[in-house]
C-alpha cells in the first residue's frame, strides 16, 4: 500500500482540483426535455425541436378572474399595454380592436401578394371589376356596411376581406367591454409571446416575474387573481420541482445513510471514511459529465444521491470484514475479488444508458459508471490506509448469529427452494399478464402535477386554441421549395373538406406565399392606365365616382414594384407568431407543418394527398418515438447483460458459477417488473433503466453471498448485507417520493428489486460458485 500521508496528499490535491473545476466551470441544466429522445427521423427531430425552441414554446395564455367584467376588462387593457412595452415580451393581444390594427394593416398592405384571386383569369378586367363593384354596392346596404365603407376606396375588389375570411379562426373568445372573455363571461383572457424561447428558462423565469409585477400594478380591484400557462411556465415549474427534489432528497438520503453507518460502526471517523469514496465518486462523475456534455442536468445531479447508497456499499464490503486480528488491509485482500466484480458489474449494467438516445439518460450512465469506478478505486487503494488499527465493527447480537448460522435453511431441499422462487415469479407474471406492460405516453413523463396540466388544457380551450392532434408535414431543401409544395396541396385539402374527411386546415402559404407565386401575382396586376380604363368601364351606370378609387389605383401600382414579402415584415405581430409556428428550418432542411382540424377519416385524407406529404398523428408519433427508444434501450441492455456475465465468468473462473450468481438476480428483475405492472404502474423506459441498475446492485449482493458461503461466514454475510441493503433502500426509497417520473421510476423499481434480489438469492444460491481467493 502507498504510504498514508503521501496517499492523503495525492487525494487532497485531486479533490481540490475537481472541486475548483466544479465551482468555476460546471453548468447546471434544468430543461426537462433533455430526458426526452432527440428524435430518429426528421419529423421527430422537428417535433422535439419545436417542443423546446419553437414559437409555441413562447406563447403565454393569461386568465384574469375574481371581479366584475368591467374591472377585469380595465385590468386586461392596462396589463396588455404594460406587457407590450416590456422588454421581456414581443407581442400581446387581449382582443381589443386596437390590438389587431397592426395585423389588419399588414394584411391590407400586402393583400395583392396574399390573395389567391390573382391566381385566376384576368382578376382586374372590366368584367371582373364590374362584378366586384356590384357586390360592394349590395354589401353597403347590409350589416357590414361600415366595414365596406372603410375598404371601398382602397380595396373595391374585397381582397382584404377575402384573406381575412381564410385566415381568421372560426373559433375565438367572445368580447365583453371590448376585450376577450371566456365562455362563462367570468374571466378575461390575454395572449402574450415572450422574446425568449421556451428552453431559455432563465429568461422565461424573468418574463414571468415581469408579468407578475405588471399584473400587481394593473389590478383594478384587489380581488382580481391571475392564472397563466405556457410551455415555458411548465418548464420553469419543472425546474423548481427538480431542484426541490435534488436538494431535499440529497439531504435526506445523506442523513439516512449516515445514521445507518453510525449504527453499524459506532465511530464518527469510520463513518467519515465511508463518505470519502461516495463523495469522490460523485465529484468525479460531475466533472466527467460536464466535460463530455458541457453541462449537468438537475435530474442527473439528483441521481447522484443514489451513489450515496451504491458507492457507500464498497467501504461497507471492506469494513464489515474487519474484526479483531484482521486489519483493514487484510480484509481488503480477503474481499478483493468480490469488490472488483461488484464495481465492474455495476458499471456494465449502466452501459445501456449511454446508447438509448436520451441525452439525460446518457448523463446518468456516465455519472454512474464514473462514480462507481472512482468509489471502488478509492475503497481499494485509499480506505484501508486510514482505518484505525484497533477498530472493528460492533459484533452482531448473539441471537442473530445463532439465527443466521442455524442449519434450518439447509433442511429445505434445493428443489423446494427453486420451486418457491419459480412460483413467486410466475405468480407475479400471471398477475401482470392481462394489464398494459408498457407506457410510452410522452405526457406521462412530465414532472408536473395533473392540476397544472388541466389548467393548461382549460386555458387553451377558453382561448379557442385547438388541441391539434393531426397535422401534415412537408419537407424540402429550401424555404422556397417547401412553400411551393405547400401551395400545391391546397386543392387536395379543399377536396378533403368537401368530402368531410377534415373540417379545416391552416396553410403557411396563406401568410407567406412562395416567391414564385408572389411574382406571378405581381405580374397579374395591371398598370395604372389600364386599371383606370377598366374601372371606368366597370363603373358605368353605377353610383360611384371614379376619383374615389384613386387610392386603389395607387395601391396596385405600389404592389407591382413591391419587394417580396418575408416573415420579417410581420415582426411584432401575431402573423409572425403564426408563420414561425408553421414554417421552420435552416440550410438544406426545411419543413412546413399543416395543422388539421376535425379529422374524421384519416385514411380518406391520405388517399388524396400527393406523394411527399405525410400525415402526422402527434399522439401516435410521440408514442411511436418513445416505443422505438424503449426497444433500443432493450437492445442496448442485452450488451450490458452479456458484459456482466462475461465479467462474472472471468472473475469467478466458472461459467456455472456466473449462472448461479446472475440467475436469481435476473429472476428478481423480471418479478419486479411484473409486480409493478400488476400494481397498475406500466413500465416506462425509465423503469427499464432502473431494472438494469437493480441487476447491477443485486449481482453485488449475490457475490457477497457466494463469497461468504465459500468461507462459511453466514453471520458476516448478513452483517454486510444488512448495512449495504439498508443504505441502498434509504436512498432509493427516497427517490420513489420524487415528483420527477425519472427519479420516481428508478426509486420504486430499485427498492422492490433489492428486496426480491435478497430473497431470491437467499433461496437459490446454495453453494459457492468458486472459492474466493485473496486478491
Amino acid at each position: 500500500m502507498t504510504h498514508p500521508r503521501r496517499l492523503g496528499v495525492i487525494v487532497l490535491v485531486l479533490t481540490a482540483a475537481a472541486m475548483a473545476y466544479v465551482a468555476t466551470s460546471v453548468s447546471l441544466d434544468s430543461d426537462y426535455a433533455a430526458f426526452l429522445p432527440a428524435g430518429a427521423s426528421p419529423t421527430q427531430r422537428t417535433f422535439m425541436t419545436e417542443l423546446r425552441e419553437g414559437a409555441a414554446s413562447r406563447v403565454v395564455l393569461i386568465e384574469l378572474g375574481g371581479a366584475a367584467p368591467a374591472d377585469l376588462a380595465a385590468t386586461s387593457r392596462k396589463l396588455a399595454a404594460a406587457l407590450a412595452a416590456s422588454a421581456d415580451f414581443r407581442y400581446v393581444n387581449n382582443g381589443e380592436s386596437g390590438m389587431g390594427e397592426r395585423e389588419l394593416a399588414l394584411i391590407a398592405g400586402h393583400r395583392y401578394l396574399l390573395s389567391d384571386r390573382l391566381d385566376g383569369p384576368a382578376p382586374f378586367s372590366a368584367a371582373a371589376l364590374r362584378t366586384a363593384l356590384d357586390e360592394r354596392l349590395e354589401a353597403l346596404s347590409g350589416s357590414a356596411g361600415m366595414l365596406e365603407k372603410r375598404f371601398l376606396a382602397n380595396d373595391p375588389t374585397g381582397e382584404t376581406r377575402r384573406i381575412l375570411g381564410r385566415i381568421v379562426p372560426a373559433k375565438a373568445p367572445q368580447r365583453i367591454e371590448g376585450v376577450w372573455f371566456d365562455a362563462t363571461a367570468t374571466h378575461a383572457l390575454l395572449l402574450a409571446e415572450t422574446r425568449a424561447s421556451g428552453s431559455d428558462l432563465a429568461r422565461q423565469d424573468a418574463a414571468f416575474a415581469a408579468l407578475a409585477r405588471e399584473f400587481a400594478a394593473s389590478r383594478a380591484a384587489p380581488s382580481i387573481a391571475m392564472e397563466f400557462s405556457s410551455a415555458g411556465a411548465m418548464a420553469v415549474r419543472s425546474r423548481a420541482l427538480i431542484a426541490s427534489d435534488a436538494r431535499t432528497l440529497s439531504l435526506a438520503s445523506m442523513a439516512g445513510v449516515l445514521a445507518i453507518l453510525f449504527w453499524a460502526y459506532r465511530s464518527l471517523r469510520v463513518v467519515a471514511l465511508c463518505a470519502i469514496p461516495a463523495a469522490l465518486g460523485l465529484l468525479g462523475g460531475i466533472v466527467t459529465v460536464n466535460l463530455l456534455f458541457g453541462s449537468i442536468h438537475g435530474i442527473t445531479l439528483a441521481f447522484g444521491a443514489t451513489l450515496l447508497g451504491e458507492s457507500v456499499d464498497y467501504p461497507s464490503y471492506l469494513l464489515t470484514q474487519v474484526m479483531p486480528g484482521v486489519s483493514a488491509s487484510e480484509a481488503g485482500a480477503r474481499i478483493g475479488r468480490t469488490l472488483r466484480l461488484a464495481v465492474l458489474t455495476t458499471a456494465c449494467g449502466a452501459l445501456a444508458l449511454l446508447f438509448g438516445g436520451f441525452p439525460g439518460l446518457a448523463q446518468l450512465g456516465v455519472l454512474t459508471i464514473t462514480g462507481v469506478l472512482v468509489a471502488g478505486a478509492a475503497t481499494w487503494w485509499v480506505l484501508p490506509s486510514f482505518v484505525p488499527r484497533q477498530w472493528s465493527p460492533v459484533a452482531p447480537p448473539a441471537w442473530l448469529v445463532r439465527r443466521v448460522a442455524a442449519p434450518g435453511r439447509q433442511r429445505m431441499s434445493r428443489w423446494s427452494r427453486r420451486a418457491i422462487a419459480a412460483v413467486a415469479a410466475l405468480g407475479a407474471v400471471a398477475a401482470a399478464w392481462s394489464k398494459p406492460w408498457w407506457d410510452d405516453d410522452l405526457a406521462s413523463m412530465s414532472p408536473l402535477p395533473a392540476s397544472m396540466k388541466a389548467q393548461d388544457a382549460r386555458l387553451r380551450g377558453a382561448m379557442g386554441a385547438p388541441d391539434v392532434r393531426f397535422a401534415l408535414t412537408i419537407e424540402g431543401r429550401s424555404r422556397e421549395d417547401v412553400l411551393v409544395k405547400t401551395e400545391a396541396i391546397r386543392s387536395s385539402l379543399e377536396r378533403a373538406v368537401a368530402a368531410r374527411s377534415i373540417a379545416g386546415f391552416d396553410l403557411v402559404a396563406d401568410y407567406l406565399p412562395s416567391e414564385a407565386t408572389q411574382a406571378r401575382r405581381r405580374q397579374a396586376l395591371p398598370d395604372p392606365d389600364v386599371l383606370r380604363a377598366n374601372l371606368a368601364a366597370a363603373a358605368d351606370g353605377l353610383p360611384f365616382r371614379l376619383q374615389a378609387f384613386e387610392p386603389f389605383v395607387e395601391d396596385v401600382a405600389r404592389a407591382r414594384s413591391a419587394p417580396p414579402l418575408t416573415q420579417d415584415a410581420y415582426e411584432g405581430s401575431a402573423l409572425r407568431l403564426k408563420v414561425e409556428g408553421l414554417l421552420h428550418g435552416a440550410g438544406s432542411e426545411w419543413q412546413v407543418v399543416v395543422p388539421l382540424a376535425g379529422v374524421s377519416d384519416s385514411s380518406a385524407l391520405e388517399r388524396v394527398l400527393p406523394s411527399g406529404v405525410h400525415l402526422l398523428d402527434m399522439r401516435a408519433e410521440a408514442t411511436s418515438m418513445m416505443s422505438a427508444y424503449r426497444k433500443q434501450a432493450v437492445h442496448s441492455s442485452s450488451i450490458g447483460l452479456v458484459l456482466i456475465f462475461a465479467v462474472l465468468a472471468f472473475g469467478l473462473r466458472s461459467f456455472t458459477g456466473a449462472c448461479k450468481v446472475l440467475g436469481p438476480i435476473l429472476l428478481a428483475a423480471v418479478t419486479t417488473g411484473a409486480l409493478l405492472i400488476a400494481a397498475g404502474e406500466p413500465l416506462t423506459v425509465f423503469h427499464y433503466v432502473a431494472l438494469l441498475l437493480t441487476i447491477g446492485i443485486g449481482v453485488n449482493y449475490a457475490l457477497v453471498m457466494a463469497s461468504a458461503q465459500a468461507r462459511d461466514d453466514r453471520a458476516g454475510m448478513w452483517r454486510t448485507l444488512a448495512v449495504v441493503s439498508g443504505t441502498a433502500l434509504v436512498t432509493f426509497g427516497l427517490l420513489a417520493l420524487a415528483h420527477a417520473p425519472v427519479l420516481h421510476a428508478i426509486g420504486i423499481t430499485v427498492c422492490i428489486g433489492i428486496v426480491l434480489s435478497l430473497a431470491l438469492a437467499t433461496l437459490l444460491i446454495d453453494a459457492p460458485p468458486a472459492a474466493e481467493r485473496a486478491g
